[in-house]
């Protein structure tokens, strides 16, 4: 809580438990040195000339103090905090400084210590009202104040509670003293630093002390940045805030390879299903002969019924030759029970083949079960050998795998070799050696076991690429080897023949984050269908790329601006992208088709400031008023405004999607939770839950007020803090808020939903948004709660909603009277099918008949 962040028992814990593991001490000395670094030389020059002492408030745990020993006489130093753990623990660190446990926001001004300058380091932002502290501090210094602060700081830490900024830093103190020094130092730019923003270095002096020195001009410096500056580290800050809205790594999606191991396996197991499939056949020809047999012994018996009537017709005429009849009528009915038992006898070995036919569908039931463990052994294989080609230590002993096979198998491993080899030869000379390459192939191929070559192994073809996981970029660095420019055209554009197409994403955002976002998941389904993908990135976040590199199958990222050259492609440019602008799309002409998809209502509730919009509202005008080919509208609402405005044959809808596969993956059932959640999920029967963004566009109010009304229900959010989002949320008993979750467990914890809520506040956010986390709770089988004013969302039958508390409440009861419904559930299950990204995809492909 904001309270405790102040008090003498939070600071104390912090630096009993976890000052140095969260890097304090690190960050004192680094700020320290950067206010020394930057504040001018004739201020040291007089603190040893004048033999001036100093102060340093808020010293912690008395690095930073340690740093201005270096410039300042020792006993001229000394160390104040209102923490006695810190200074008992700076006196032990440093014992030739002196060290001072007072707070002096409490202490009365009489009888207080006065000091010629009073140095503070990043502590005003701790405080709800900084420059009353400013105040107190000010009346101990005689002759000047320095000060350190966060600059611009709009997304603020956790622990800040003020943003310093150019319209609310005073030019004169209240005890008279006045600014004479401003400097801005942007850390991002230092070596090693351990600040990702702008700091400002301020000096307020006595202006009887200044006037005695006699400054000049070039002495003062008071700057603040220019509007371009600003507005550049505003957008820059923006991007890293979005990017960095996730804590973890992500893991790849897809295995790209399959080892022979498994597809032998799976051969075994098409081979038995159809000898299966081939033994009920033949099962059920038997049956159908057996009825035909029955057919023409029941016919034989027909035929023998129509004799027997007429030997009766022949009796009742020839009556004179009763003997002879009564014989003929003994032998008809001898034959007639021999008919009898051999039909007996048919319907028994019918009776019996139905015994054998109902036996060998029980065996195929058995045989089915085999195969789904079977199959669930091999995914279960399938990941743990991902995991291992993945370690270090597996590319570690690549070669000493290599010897070990060409002793046991010449033949593969001479084959992989030539492989590898093939494929790393200039383009012209792989093209001389094709036909040489494709005998060699079809020889393998054909060759016979003992040749040590398993054909159905091996394929010819592109040379294979294993994708590692998001995240540190020197392990990206070491497990992928970036292609140059002209590697790319010989090793992949120069194949462009054998892809549907050409799909260049503009920069939108980088691909290493930690939360897969829509780019991504179009990229990789277009990948899917056939399409090469150039991923336009600017190592904003954790891409780290230099040149181009394959992520997922036919997907490359890369930094290379030699992609402006390309001709003939389809190139996509989100409206919520400030990077694009008309002029540098059109720098070298369109160059094929161009794609503007349109994602979201342009808002400031989600677009940012007034710039932001406008650039954002320059680059929809461009797409609206002909620049662009298609408009691919995410939601009904923006392609009803994208026909008004292009007409409807250049207009595609495809709505946010899917990744079924890593909702419904296994291993979210193992996963361990926290125990806050199980704690709450074992208070409430009935958990109403929420992941996304704590951002403007939620309806707080209502959510507040529905938690008051229903303490039956318990309500977990889960989700990153968007300008305050957090700090709205009810602070109940029955609402359990657990910040941001890692993308690749979050499936893990929305299983412990029962319904799951989206409740936007109403309007047109509401309206025309397709909010992607809809069909993750489809795909998680969830029923889902929302406005009643999200159109994308109510569209679905299966969606219940509601325009009021008492509204959804309602929604809420209905909701959970059928999550455990089969029929329900299993619906869900479908409309997430019918929802993936790949027919996103193809709904998109319209826009590859221009390209």
């Amino acid at each position: 809580m904001q309270t405790e962040i102040n008090s003498r028992a939070y600071w104390d814990t912090r630096f009993d438990n976890d000052w140095l593991a969260c890097k304090g001490d690190q960050q004192s000395r680094f700020f320290a040195r950067v206010a020394i670094q930057h504040l001018p030389s004739w201020l040291l020059d007089q603190i040893r000339q004048q033999d001036l002492n100093l102060v340093d408030w808020g010293c912690a745990q008395g690095d930073g103090t340690d740093v201005w020993a270096s410039y300042v006489a020792c006993e001229k130093i000394i160390g104040v905090d209102f923490s006695a753990s810190a200074i008992q623990q700076a006196s032990t660190r440093y014992p030739g400084l002196h060290f001072v446990n007072n707070n002096w926001l409490e202490q009365a001004e009489t009888g207080q210590d006065n000091f010629d300058l009073v140095f503070s380091s990043n502590t005003l932002e701790h405080f709800h009202q900084p420059y009353q502290v400013l105040h107190t501090i000010s009346q101990r210094a005689r002759k000047a104040v320095v000060l350190a602060l966060p600059y611009r700081e709009l997304q603020r830490d956790s622990e800040h509670f003020y943003s310093f900024l150019p319209e609310n830093i005073p030019l004169q103190l209240e005890n008279g003293f006045s600014l004479i020094w401003a400097k801005v130092v942007d850390c991002r730019k230092l070596e090693n630093s351990l600040w990702q923003g702008d700091q400002v270095i301020l000096m307020y002096a006595d202006t009887a002390w200044t006037k005695k020195l006699g400054l000049r001009l070039s002495q003062v410096h008071v700057a603040q940045q220019d509007t371009h500056s600003e507005l550049s580290q505003l957008q820059e800050a923006l991007s890293k805030n979005q990017l960095l809205l996730q804590q973890s790594q992500q893991t790849q999606e897809k295995q790209i390879l399959e080892n022979s191991h498994q597809q032998q396996m799976l051969a075994q197991h098409e081979q038995f299903s159809q000898q299966q499939q081939q033994a009920l056949a033949r099962l059920v020809e038997k049956c159908e002969k057996i009825q035909q047999d029955m057919d023409a012994r029941n016919q034989e018996i027909a035929i023998l019924n129509e004799n027997l009537q007429s030997c009766e017709h022949e009796l009742q005429t020839q009556m004179s030759k009763e003997s002879e009849a009564q014989t003929e009528i003994a032998t008809r009915d001898a034959k007639l029970q021999q008919l009898n038992a051999s039909h007996q006898q048919l319907s028994e070995n019918l009776h019996q083949k139905e015994q054998d036919y109902a036996r060998l569908l029980q065996q195929l039931d058995v045989r089915d079960a085999q195969m789904a463990r079977l199959n669930l052994d091999v995914h279960g294989k399938e990941e743990a050998i991902k995991s291992l080609k993945q370690s270090y230590s597996w590319i570690l002993t690549r070669p000493l795998r290599f010897t070990k096979q060409f002793v046991q198998s010449p033949g593969r491993a001479s084959y992989d070799l030539a492989k590898f080899i093939f494929w790393r030869l200039p383009a012209k000379m792989r093209w001389a050696l094709h036909g040489p390459r494709h005998d060699f192939v079809r020889w393998v191929r054909t060759a016979p076991a003992s040749a040590g070559v398993a054909p159905q192994t091996f394929a010819a073809g592109a040379p294979i690429v294993v994708a590692t996981p998001a995240g540190n970029a020197a392990a990206l660095r070491t497990a992928n080897k970036d292609l140059s420019w002209p590697e790319f055209q010989q090793q992949v554009l120069s194949r462009r023949a054998d892809y549907k197409g050409i799909f260049v994403q503009e920069l939108v955002i980088d691909w290493n984050v930690p939360l897969y976002q829509r780019p991504q998941h179009i990229a990789a389904a277009f990948g899917r269908l056939g399409y090469l993908v150039i991923y336009r990135t600017d190592n904003w976040a954790g891409d780290d790329v230099q040149g181009s590199r394959e992520v997922v199958k036919n997907v490359w990222i890369t930094n290379r601006h030699e992609v402006n050259q390309l001709q003939d492609v389809t190139r996509s440019l989100y409206s919520t992208a400030y990077a694009n602008t008309p002029e540098l799309l059109l720098e070298n002409g369109k160059r094929g088709t161009l794609v503007y998809e349109y994602i979201d209502h342009i808002d400031p509730q989600i677009s940012g400031d007034a710039e932001n919009v406008r650039r954002l509202m320059a680059l929809k005008d461009f797409a609206f008023n002909g620049g662009a080919d298609y408009v691919v509208a995410s939601a009904k609402k923006l392609e009803a405004e994208a026909i008004a405005a292009v007409g409807a044959d250049k207009v595609i809808l495809a709505q946010n999607g899917v990744d079924t596969m890593h909702y419904r993956h296994p291993k979210h059932l193992s996963t361990p939770l926290p125990q806050n959640l199980k704690s709450f999920r074992s208070k409430y029967s009935k958990v109403v839950g929420y992941f996304g963004a704590l951002a403007p566009w939620l309806w707080y109010e209502a959510v507040a007020d529905l938690v008051t009304s229903r303490p039956d229900l318990g309500f977990v959010f889960i989700g990153p803090d968007y300008y305050g989002g957090s700090e709205k949320l009810l602070k109940a008993d029955n609402l359990l808020y657990m910040g941001t979750v890692d993308y690749q467990i979050l499936p893990a914890y929305a299983r412990q939903f029962d319904v799951c809520f989206i409740p936007f506040a109403p309007g047109e956010i509401a309206r025309t948004t397709s909010p992607l986390k809809l069909f993750e709770y489809f795909a998680l089988e969830k029923p889902v709660v929302v406005t009643r004013d999200m159109e994308e969302c109510v569209a679905f039958e299966e969606v219940f909603s509601g325009n009021s508390v008492e509204a959804l409440s309602d929604a809420l009861d209905a909701a959970f009277a059928v999550k455990d419904d089969p029929a329900f559930t299993q619906r869900l299950a479908q409309l997430a099918d019918a929802n993936d990204w790949d027919c996103r995809a193809r709904a998109m492909e319209k826009a590859f008949e221009k390209a």
